[in-house]
């Protein structure tokens, strides 16, 4: 075979197989471009489907959001009920919590204050310290000590933080104890506790006196009930009834105000002193030499019934009441004294 034939053989054969392989090119090309083209049709498709899906209702919405609150509120609510039974609270290391009144807490007492901390850390009594405001509830607060293992709480301040934190404890099983400051402190001086930083030496001699509480229906009080313009009758102990008309009465535990009237009260004999003082006349008001008409009686237990309601004060807080129930409950106080106690 010449050589021009075999050549012309060759290329044709060339061309042949090149003509092939293009073809293939072209059929995975266009295959690949149909494959590309669906997948994209689909994804389009999806996007579309997911925008159609999203469009709801305002109503649909609202209902989604507030399922799904509700849910999240229900998750964090069953989340709070597991840790409050499963943790057990914590107890401090101090069995002494330490109530400032608010008024001492300003630059006056400051140096004071120091003084007391100071020597509360040498007698090795220094515990929990709250610093009350008015918007802080002192029961509560006393009462979370108490379940975290406080057993002695202790008011920095005057008789009105005393009278009110003996109320809000009455019912708990406390001791209370007062460093006085201030000016109004009788109740302090009762309990034989003259100042502030000998308070402290009083606090670590511990020296405890059981004082009986007062109890009017369901609420203890520490010091005297008033019950002024006397309308219903006092039935004490269902054997006798005291009236005065328009009078005033006084049912007194303990004598914080240190009525003249009234002899000495021993707040650990188990009895109201009832002080009854009858409504003065027109004419007795004018004279000189007044008649003291007051009358002293003893009781348990005192009741008043009333179809309307009455107006007493209780440690010196007005309360509105309908039927009243007043009892004694002996020694159910603990009070850390000192030895020139009158109490």
């Amino acid at each position: 075979m010449p050589k021009k034939e075999v050549k012309k053989n060759n290329t044709s054969n060339i061309k042949k197989k090149a003509k092939v392989l293009t073809t293939s090119k072209k059929k995975k090309i266009l295959k690949s471009t149909a494959k590309e083209t669906g997948s994209i049709k689909k994804r389009t498709s999806k996007v579309v489907t997911k925008k159609q899906e999203k469009i709801k209702t305002f109503e649909e919405l609202l209902h989604s959001r507030t399922s799904n609150t509700n849910l999240k509120k229900n998750i964090r609510g069953e989340l709070l009920r597991i840790k409050r039974g499963n943790n057990t609270p914590k107890i401090y290391t101090s069995p002494y919590a330490y109530f400032y009144a608010d008024f001492v807490q300003g630059s006056k007492y400051q140096k004071l204050l120091r003084s007391i901390e100071n020597r509360l850390t040498d007698l090795d009594i220094s515990g929990r310290t709250h610093k009350l405001s008015q918007f802080k509830n002192l029961e509560e607060i006393i009462e979370e000590d108490v379940r975290r293992g406080i057993t002695t709480i202790v008011i920095i301040g005057d008789d009105k933080l005393l009278m009110d934190a003996i109320n809000a404890s009455a019912d708990l099983d406390v001791v209370v104890g007062v460093i006085p400051v201030g000016n109004d402190n009788k109740i302090a001086s009762m309990m034989g506790v003259p100042g502030p930083i000998e308070a402290c030496d009083i606090l670590s001699q511990r020296i405890l006196e059981n004082i009986d509480m007062g109890k009017v229906n369901d609420k203890k009080f520490f010091s005297n009930i008033e019950i002024v313009d006397q309308k219903n009758p006092l039935s004490c102990d269902n054997q006798y009834e005291i009236l005065s008309p328009g009078g005033s009465i006084s049912i007194y535990n303990i004598n914080v105000l240190n009525n003249p009237e009234i002899p000495k009260i021993d707040p650990r004999d188990g009895y109201f002193e009832i002080l009854v003082t009858p409504k003065q006349s027109f004419t007795s008001i004018f004279k000189k030499n007044k008649e003291k008409n007051e009358s002293v009686f003893f009781g348990k237990n005192i009741s008043i019934s009333s179809d309307s309601s009455i107006t007493i004060f209780i440690d010196g807080k007005k309360n509105i009441l309908k039927n009243i129930e007043i009892e004694i409950i002996p020694k159910s106080l603990k009070l850390i004294v000192g030895k020139e106690r009158t109490i």
